[in-house]
């Protein structure tokens, strides 16, 4: 059977296209147009789809319709989720530390979940700094009594810091002075099972990170080795974060594909001899999930461990297993389950350099001569030096737009971060492994702190060279649109080109 086009051979494609559409005019006319009104059309568009179903065309409008309704719903009911009224008075609360504390200045930023509500609310907290808010750890329960607002602007800003909040579903923000809050246990009867599982893994993240000190990693190179295994930034210094900003290898303190993947071509070796069993493959993903739990639940970490479930799940069909349905499948899931990710700058930096991974990986893997195909290591390097083309093709006009920068050797830094980042990785999982055999668990960590040592001082190195990066770029929406246009285009031409080019040869 043929298609009619080749949109209809990414069917999911489709679909999440038109739920983001929705999930963008949702969220803009939030406070115009009423979820009561989104559900009502959405009902309409399913009604007009079954009755004018042997219209095709039809049918189709009406699929995209019902779409772009189920966006706008779930991105209305969302913010309606979030945005509240507070008392102008002070209340008193009890909550949980959901969030790394960070201390910046006379204060200790971190977020916090009202567990005595009949809904829980995000608050973003500020601290006023002593000795016990420096001391506050993800999971810890407080008691607190203090004056709630709902998010507001900065003055004399033009960053729009409200929407910000409530996108990322914080209902509000708070100040709190030492003498208003006291650590104390709290009941989290009142939050989801969800919620509830999310801060065990956070307690669970806080044991593990306390071995990793224990063991002796300290410094620059415990904060790198947190962020890379664990998804903990806060004690990366400044200095070092500019470093890998600048030098573009600021993706391997995320935990995305790159991550995910390794460990999970690790595990799949463990049960190399059942590949193909579900069993095998049930426990390999679920072993990724709780890993993905652990580190807190990030957006890209939660991306590419759905693509790897469907990756698992299409290997045993024997069919295609990346592909831009598979990403879209991803994306589905994440949006059907956290409408205003969407605004996230992860995990729109996460789909799109996949997205563009896939569609030149192949036209540029081309490009290699034959002759020096034959030789392995060329094969390596060209097949690096390709996903980081990619990648960066995708993601740079996204980091001109929000960070105003964009990174000349990105190229020169994989070569250095991505071997040094899989032996870290593939060393960590392995120091899991062996947590019954102290000394030799000792040693592979002394190996990863060298090893994350290099890579540090390979990026700050990076970092140092004349026009590392080029700063103060200033694109507005337009703009962005218009660079994504573009780059459309030439790809869409370069695919038409080379079409022509392999009939002539035919």
């Amino acid at each position: 059977m043929k298609t009619n086009g080749r949109m209809q051979l990414f069917p999911v494609l489709r679909i999440v296209l038109f739920l983001a559409a929705g999930i963008v005019v949702g969220e803009r006319l939030y406070g115009v147009v009423s979820v009561d009104f989104w559900f009502c059309a959405l009902i309409v568009s399913l009604l007009f789809v079954f009755l004018l179903r042997k219209n095709g065309v039809a049918q189709t409008v009406g699929l995209f319709l019902a779409n772009l309704f189920l966006g706008g719903c779930l991105a209305s009911y969302s913010m309606s989720r979030v945005d509240v009224d507070f008392a102008d008075s002070e209340v008193k609360y009890s909550a949980v530390v959901v969030s790394p504390p960070v201390v910046v200045g006379k204060t200790v930023r971190c977020d916090l979940l009202l567990a005595d509500r009949s809904r829980p609310l995000k608050i973003r907290a500020s601290f006023y700094r002593d000795r016990r808010a420096e001391l506050l750890k993800a999971g810890d329960g407080v008691e607190v009594s203090s004056v709630l607002e709902r998010p507001q602007n900065f003055w004399a800003s033009d960053f729009d810091y409200r929407s910000y909040l409530l996108r990322h579903g914080f209902a509000g923000t708070t100040f709190i002075y030492i003498t208003d809050w006291r650590g104390a246990p709290v009941s989290l009867e009142a939050l989801s099972y969800l919620e509830r599982v999310k801060i065990a893994a956070l307690k669970f993240r806080n044991t593990l990170l306390s071995k990793l000190k224990a063991m002796g990693v300290g410094g620059q190179d415990y904060a790198v080795l947190a962020a890379m295994t664990l998804g903990e930034r806060v004690a990366i210094s400044d200095q070092l974060n500019d470093d890998y900003s600048v030098s573009g290898a600021l993706h391997v303190l995320s935990l995305s594909g790159l991550h995910l993947s390794i460990i999970y071509a690790m595990l799949s070796f463990l049960f190399f001899r059942w590949r193909r069993s579900v069993v095998a493959q049930a426990l390999v993903v679920c072993a990724v999930w709780a890993y993905v739990f652990v580190a807190g639940l990030p957006v890209s970490a939660v991306r590419s461990a759905v693509m790897l479930t469907v990756y698992s799940f299409v290997s045993l069909l024997n069919r295609d297993r990346m592909s831009l349905n598979t990403l879209a499948v991803a994306a589905l899931v994440v949006l059907l389950s956290s409408p205003l990710s969407f605004y996230d700058v992860g995990f729109q930096m996460s789909f799109v350099s996949v997205l563009f991974i896939i569609l030149l990986y192949r036209p540029l893997y081309s490009l290699m001569p034959r002759k020096a195909a034959e030789v392995p290591v060329v094969r390596w390097v060209w097949g690096m030096i390709v996903v980081s083309v990619a990648a960066q093709v995708g993601v740079a006009p996204l980091v001109a737009f929000y960070f105003g920068r964009f990174s000349c050797y990105f190229i020169l830094t994989n070569f250095i971060v991505i071997p040094a980042s899989t032996v870290i990785l593939y060393g960590v999982v392995l120091m899991a492994l062996v947590f019954f055999w102290p000394w030799f668990q000792a040693v592979v960590c002394a190996v990863l702190v060298k090893v994350v040592a290099f890579m540090n001082a390979g990026v700050t190195w990076v970092a140092s060279l004349p026009g590392a990066g080029i700063d103060g770029i200033r694109l507005n929406l337009a703009q962005l649109a218009m660079v994504y246009v573009a780059v459309f285009s030439l790809y869409v031409l370069s695919f038409y080109v080379r079409k022509m080019r392999w009939q002539r040869l035919v």
